[in-house]
Parts: C-alpha cells; structure tokens; sequence
C-alpha cells in the first residue's frame, strides 16, 4: 500500500442546482475510484439529502466517504460540514433547512434538484432554492457541525465570491474547523505568502466537482493510515490538521 493516497473532500451530487444530471452516487465513485481517490467528501448546497445515497452505493467501493453539506453563512461564506454518520448529517440538514429563505428554485435558470437512491435512480426534487445563504454566522455553522461530531473546512477560502479571506478579510478567532480549503485554482503556497495568517493553518485542496470530469481534479494527499483510520469525521479532521500542518505543502 502506498505511503500517500488521495482525497477530494468537495464534490457533488445532481441535487445542487449547478451540478450535472451525470453525478449520480455509482458514476461518482467508479469514477473517484478510476482515478485514485480513496477519501470523498460527497456535499450539496444546503442539503445531506443525497449523501446517504453515496455512502450506500459506497460499499461496493473501495472509497470511504464523507455525508455532508456545503452552507453558505449570513456573511457569504461557504463551509463544508462533513460526518462519517449519514444521520448526523441529515440532522443538521433539518437545522439549516430553518436557517434557509422561504425561495423556490428556478430549474430554468439554476437547474434541476434531483433526489437520488442509491441505485441513482430520481426519487424527486428539492423545489427550494439550495443555493442560498443562511441567517448563521460562519461560527455558528462551524459549532453546530462541532456539536454533530462533524468537521468543518470553509470552502475554496482564496475565492472573490464565497470564500472566507475575500469576504472576511481575517479568520475569525472563535472559528472552531479542522482545516481550510484553497481552491484548485491557487497552491497552497501561493495562499499563504498571500494570507500570512495562513503560515500555520492546515491547508487542504478539494475539487469542488459539479462534473464527473472534475472529481480528482484537485485533491489532497493523505497517509493512507488516515484513510482508514476507524474514527469519527471530527477526530478524523483533527487527525487531518496535523498531518497538514507537518507537511505544509
């Protein structure tokens, strides 16, 4: 077994309303899997709804998988919660469907929200507008997902649009995550001798995939003892810290 494997803790399903109608849980993993991937994190704008259906058709895989959501906070900024628990997940899906705006989506303008089973069959549709922000502030994201037993990475934090740094300017001191993600677009050298706070934070690469193209587009490396490391998303996320810390780049 190789030292080092990949992870790509940022690729969606067919439900977020930007993604294609082609990321579907068995094209997602075979796809994942084709290409070296041994850790996905499987979110949706918003919603867990589709994660299970991941997590179930993952067994036939060898992947481990993720179920979580991305959640955009009153401030703009997208993080990604992520659980080993598929009704962790769902739970703290019920509590950001009542932080949402009472929106419909417009398939005609954002696309269709398909709800999948396992079997990638269309069991239905979200009809609210997913890819919406929340009344929660970005700490309180964080310490909902904190209370779930999930670990929190704001997402492609280097971004103009939805990414912590641009939007904030700073890290919040109180901000309880286990690591951030630069997006595919910039190193992670690149982002700290731009964000000098940045010098000492654990620093992860994720796809961000809305395509099956896109899956492994950009990842992370990882032990391979942390891949299958028998532990909850959140020590697994602490786990993750230091080795990204002691590796730096």
């Amino acid at each position: 077994m190789a030292d080092r494997v990949p992870a790509d803790l940022h690729v969606h399903t067919a439900l977020s309303p930007c993604g294609s109608e082609g990321m579907r849980p068995a094209e997602i993993l075979l796809t994942a899997e084709q290409r070296g991937i041994r850790v996905l994190g499987i979110v949706d704008h918003s919603t867990a709804q589709n994660g299970w259906a991941v997590a179930e058709a993952a067994h036939a895989f060898e992947l481990r998988v993720f179920v979580g959501l991305e959640i955009e906070s009153a401030e703009g900024v997208h993080l990604l919660a992520l659980f080993d628990d598929a009704r962790a997940g769902m739970d703290m899906d019920a509590v950001v469907a009542a932080h949402l705006p009472s929106l419909r989506n417009r398939p005609d303008l954002f696309g269709e929200q398909l709800l999948l089973d396992e079997w990638g069959e269309v069991v239905g549709t979200d009809e609210r507008l997913l890819a919406a922000a929340t009344d929660l502030s970005v700490e309180e994201i964080a310490g909902m997902t904190a209370a779930r037993g999930g670990m929190s990475i704001p997402a492609h934090i280097d971004r103009t649009v939805n990414g912590l740094l641009p939007l904030l300017g700073f890290v919040p001191p109180a901000l309880q995550v286990e690591a951030f993600e630069v997006s595919r677009h910039m190193t992670r050298s690149e982002a700290r001798a731009r964000w000098p706070e940045l010098a000492e934070r654990p620093l992860v690469t994720g796809s961000d995939a809305h395509y099956l193209d896109d899956i492994g587009a950009a990842y992370t490396w990882i032990s391979a003892e942390l891949a299958e490391a028998p532990t909850g998303a959140r020590e697994w996320g602490q786990r993750l810290a230091r080795e990204m810390t002691r590796s730096g780049d």
